[in-house]
């Protein structure tokens, strides 16, 4: 099993191995704006990317917005063993309010 999360600067691989930080530039996930990216993997993965899901690879999302991953796991359900999600963007409560992320010491 193969964890990846891109972090900007480095992307970080863990395997049942050890763990491997490598610059971005190296990394298989090119080094969009965040949430372009991430969304693209997560919405519409590419064939590659799909067939690393299926022998057990886990990628991280890193603070994305709680209505696109709803929608994502509503819409890509047999793929949600493969989705791990980290500091979650949450709507304000009240119209001008702060929003909130979720601190999952991740």
């Amino acid at each position: 099993m193969e964890f990846l999360h891109h972090t900007g600067t480095f992307v970080a691989i863990l395997t049942f191995t050890g763990f491997a930080a490598v610059p971005a530039e190296h990394a298989s996930a090119p080094a969009y704006p965040a949430s372009d990216w991430q969304m693209k993997r997560l919405m519409t993965p590419t064939s590659s990317q799909r067939a690393s899901e299926s022998k057990g690879q886990v990628f991280i999302y890193d603070s994305l917005e709680i209505n696109k991953i709803e929608a994502a796991m509503d819409s890509n359900f047999e793929r949600i063993q493969n989705m791990m999600f980290i500091r979650i963007h949450h709507p304000p409560e009240s119209e001008g309010g702060t929003p909130a992320v979720e601190d999952d010491d991740c």
